[in-house]
């Protein structure tokens, strides 16, 4: 078999085969037949020349040109391009999330220089928003007319403090909870006449995070007006048997709060497993 059917089918070989390197025999065999005569180096740059060479170095030099551009070609076109924005999904920019109103599906952020920590979720359909203040900015499914009250939110609470009494509103703890994210799960864990479930480590946007539940009495009085945590404008009202699932967040040294709040008689399964979601679509940047 001659010198240049030998080349040829190598490098068909090898391009069937998908490679992105030549072997090293055939660029061998071709540069050992290129002519070794001396050039001297001009001071200009002319038209460049192929020098003249046997015709098997040709079909050779050839051969190892049109692999080379394929496999340029190859690479180019044929790889993943890593930050290549052709090649990749753009995601939409999240809206700023307003006070209230119905809500298209689509990402949502929270507003704000008061809340300590970039906030960024998505939401489904079925949706509104609900916020109460700049400080507890949340959304919110709500019920058919004949259940009024939401059916679950979910709320994003500036806290700094807690009730000393559930069932007066206006007294914090004095002085008030400590700022690490174990001093506020254990104010919360003792709120009196509220169950709590024992905290589990879970984590959120990447972050440490305390997970419980804290659930109001289903019965009380008509003088006790049921409170629970309170930011630095207001006390946070439940009412009777209302459940929140408290996701505390340690990001940084920054606490931050997540608040999934329903009545358990009103509260489907589908509705909870939506709200889910969008506290596991959670982004956090400090």
């Amino acid at each position: 078999m001659s010198t240049d059917r030998e080349t040829t089918r190598i490098v068909r070989s090898w391009l069937e085969d998908g490679v992105t390197q030549l072997p090293d025999t055939i660029l061998d065999s071709v540069l050992d037949e290129l002519p070794a005569t001396p050039q001297r180096r001009a001071t200009w740059w002319p038209a460049r020349r192929l020098p003249h060479v046997h015709t098997s170095v040709k079909v050779g030099l050839a051969a190892v040109i049109v692999v080379a551009a394929m496999l340029v070609g190859y690479t180019y076109f044929a790889s993943p391009s890593v930050g290549d924005p052709s090649r990749t999904t753009p995601t939409a920019s999240p809206d700023v999330l307003p006070r209230s109103g119905d809500l298209a599906a689509g990402p949502y952020e929270i507003e704000g220089a008061s809340v300590p920590v970039h906030i960024s979720f998505d939401l489904g359909d079925g949706w509104a928003a609900c916020s109460q203040n700049m400080l507890e900015q949340g959304v919110c499914r709500i019920g058919p007319s004949e259940t009024p009250r939401s059916i679950v939110g979910v709320a994003f609470p500036v806290v700094e403090n807690v009730v000393a009494d559930p069932c007066d509103a206006t007294t914090l703890l004095d002085p008030p909870v400590g700022p690490s994210v174990d001093d506020l799960v254990t104010a919360l864990s003792e709120l009196d006449g509220f169950s709590a479930t024992a905290p589990e480590d879970v984590t959120v946007g990447g972050y440490p995070a305390k997970r419980l539940t804290v659930t109001a009495p289903a019965n009380v009085d008509d003088t006790c007006e049921l409170g629970t945590w309170a930011t630095s404008q207001r006390t946070n009202g439940v009412g009777e048997g209302e459940a929140n699932d408290l996701y505390v967040v340690d990001v940084d040294g920054e606490r931050i709060v997540i608040a999934m709040s329903y009545f358990i008689p009103n509260a489907g399964q589908e509705d909870l497993d939506e709200a889910q979601r969008v506290i596991d679509s959670i982004r956090i940047e400090p």
